[in-house]
């Protein structure tokens, strides 16, 4: 499903690398950060024609220049060969570090990652995320302890290192190194806890310093979720079923916290499956709509918009081959028999 919006932090007006970026280049920060297809890793395809398109007068060119002076800044990372962008520290600045499930998710939209460049600048970015910072206190689930949100999160970036595989060093030294200004504060929309008023401001693009340690006990890595019928999904993982006790933010509702996205491969099974009969983007907005109003929680939502989408199919089908019944207009009342002549009552009593 496309996004709806992108999230920009206020204090990216006060980010100096940001703000030493000249006024086309910081537009198209905005426009590559409110994309409706970019995923939770921060990984969009590059498409200089269509994103051309978007603006009076701008060509395929002069995108290229600016997006090669986002690259050389470090806000993105490009492979023209395999047609790829990676906002580098998307994962950090949306909070989706924050939030297991929603880590899983990017963890999904990462395996779609082509460039072994990209791969290797997004896995660094993953060891800089400050895991100390998150909840090491067991969840709760039904009464049990479950892993820690820190012990989750950490099996989630393990996963994805084991997933990519050994990376050998970049020769370009483009994406790998660590930036050169001190590490910022934990980037979010409100200070963290027992920060003193003053203090050091989130950074837009979310640097971190060294990279930290892994939780020693990380929890076992997510079990991906069963095929599909039609195939397809098999690659997406299967959100954990332990419950985080820590809130979700304002306005969202299980199938946002859990990071529920139609993906391409989903794409791709409900148009082998059901053709092109089905509006996908939709029914997507439908099921999107109905579960947040539901506010329940699924343990599989892919597996959950597959079954939406085989009803939505075959109630589409019934309606198409339904018959139409044509009302059938009920009988004459006969008028009063005095009024009638012989042939009309001799009709009535026959009826």
């Amino acid at each position: 499903m496309a996004r709806g919006h992108g999230r920009i932090l206020t204090s990216i007006w006060e980010d100096a690398d940001f703000l030493a970026l000249g006024e086309r280049e910081q537009r198209l920060y905005l426009f590559l950060i409110s994309q409706p297809n970019l995923n939770h890793a921060g990984l969009l395809d590059l498409t200089l024609r269509r994103w051309s398109r978007k603006a009076r007068g701008l060509t395929s060119a002069e995108l290229e220049k600016l997006l090669q002076a986002l690259e050389e800044t470090r806000f993105v990372v490009m492979d023209e060969d395999t047609e790829e962008l990676l906002i580098r520290s998307f994962i950090r600045n949306d909070g989706v570090w924050r939030m297991p499930k929603v880590m899983g998710a990017a963890v999904s939209g990462a395996l779609e990652i082509s460039s072994k460049h990209l791969q290797r600048a997004l896995l660094d970015e993953m060891d800089r995320i400050p895991l100390d910072e998150l909840s090491n206190d067991p969840t709760k689930y039904r009464g049990e302890d479950g892993p820690s949100i820190r012990a989750q999160v950490a099996a989630h970036i393990q996963a994805l290192h084991k997933a990519f595989g050994t990376l050998t060093p970049d020769p370009s030294g483009r994406g790998s190194a660590t930036p050169s200004v001190p590490p910022s504060a934990t980037p979010s929309d409100t200070p963290s806890e027992g920060a003193t008023e003053g203090g050091p401001k989130a950074s837009t693009r979310g640097r971190a310093g060294a990279s930290r340690a892994h939780s020693p006990a990380p929890a076992p890595s997510p079990t991906p979720a069963p095929e599909g019928e039609g195939g397809g999904l098999g690659n997406e993982p299967r959100p954990s079923d332990v419950e985080a006790e820590a809130p979700m933010p304002d306005g969202l509702a299980p199938i946002d916290e859990d990071g529920f996205a139609l993906t391409d491969a989903m794409r791709r099974w409900a148009l082998d499956t059901f053709g092109s009969g089905l509006d996908v983007d939709y029914e997507t907005a439908q099921f999107l709509d109905h579960h947040r109003a539901e506010g329940r929680r699924r343990n599989n939502w892919p597996a959950e918009w597959q079954k939406w989408m085989r009803r939505s199919a075959k109630w589409a089908s019934e309606r198409r081959t339904r018959t139409h019944l044509r009302p059938v207009a009920p009988p004459t009342a006969p008028r009063d028999m005095n009024h009638m002549t012989k042939e009309e009552i001799q009709r009535a009593l026959n009826f």
